[in-house]
């Protein structure tokens, strides 16, 4: 069952960020310093990227994925935000694609890479430990 839920939240958070970053965000509020864009862009897309390395570690996968978790995650992950900002100057109006986002989109699944292995580290230890 977990592994339908991890693969289940990953497609989940995947969809939320396509939607959050291609509709119009026409008479939303404007953020009150000037780089907390990309602060939200890399929290995003280290969220994407834990996801999406739990649901290839743990989820509905290949044996190839589940080995390379961590690989395949941070690739998904730079990819998607590149995607993204390419939809975003392409198909959608009133929306723009940015470099900068697409390096704050790279520095959040960076950031995750580090996360997940000083976790994984953690949680090998304490096994080691008992």
């Amino acid at each position: 069952m977990h592994k339908y839920i991890s693969t289940f939240l990953a497609v989940a958070w995947m969809i939320t960020v396509a939607v959050i970053s291609l509709i119009s965000l026409e008479g939303a509020p404007k953020l009150t310093f000037s780089f907390a864009d990309k602060i939200i862009h890399a929290i995003v897309y280290c969220i994407f990227s834990i996801v999406w390395f739990y649901a290839f570690f743990k989820g509905i996968t290949t044996h190839f994925l589940r080995k390379n978790a961590l690989l395949a995650s941070v690739i998904f992950g730079i990819m998607y935000g590149i995607l993204i900002e390419i939809l975003q100057e392409t198909v959608v109006e009133n929306r723009q694609g940015d470099w900068q986002d697409v390096l704050a989109n790279v520095t959040g699944t960076l950031f995750a890479v580090l996360l997940i292995k000083v976790f994984i580290a953690n949680n090998r230890k304490l096994k080691t430990q008992n």
